[in-house]
């Protein structure tokens, strides 16, 4: 039950901090519409929370079989993995930074950039840039931790499952 509260908190945890970056980088947006990418993240981070809450709930009450909580957790997993792997393919090639080749690289990426206009961006000033390349680097390591941390509680449930405790509260090592 400790290693089941444990991952659950860290879904938490992680959830609640990718929900955070990705609902900033939607409202730096200047021009246009925010990326999907931003987007989606905040759906994969807002789904990480439920997720993590039903999870934290079911150890405590046995409505809810180990086996379903194990296929929502991979789900969230899922989310979380395709959330991680679409800003680092996104962020491919930026190298969060002062210089002048940096600078050139982040303003152009449609991810931290603002949106664009008539050739113009929508960034506030090079310090605002690298801050928001450093905030979507944060974004994808949290997205990743929150993989890591659903597939281990989808885990744990299995094993639960596996052992024939119908419920949480007794099971998963």
């Amino acid at each position: 039950m400790l290693a089941t509260l444990i991952t659950r908190f860290s879904q938490l945890l992680f959830g609640a901090c990718v929900l955070g970056l990705s609902i900033a980088a939607v409202k730096w947006q200047v021009f246009g519409s925010p990326p999907a990418t931003s987007k989606y993240n905040a759906f994969a981070g807002a789904c990480g929370l439920l997720v993590s809450l039903t999870g934290i709930a079911a150890v405590f009450i046995d409505a809810i079989p180990a086996i379903v909580m194990a296929g929502i957790d991979a789900l969230a997993s899922i989310f979380f993995l395709a959330g991680g792997i679409a800003v680092a393919v996104g962020l491919s090639g930026v190298h969060c930074g002062m210089s002048e080749a940096e600078l050139s690289n982040e303003s152009q990426n449609f991810l931290i950039n603002g949106g664009k206009y008539h050739g113009g961006y929508g960034i506030g000033s090079e310090s605002d840039l690298v801050g928001r390349c450093r905030q979507m680097e944060a974004d994808a390591a949290f997205l990743f931790l929150g993989f890591v941390a659903s597939a281990a509680a989808a885990a744990l449930c299995y094993v639960g499952s596996r052992r024939g405790s119908g419920g949480l509260k007794h099971s998963a090592v």
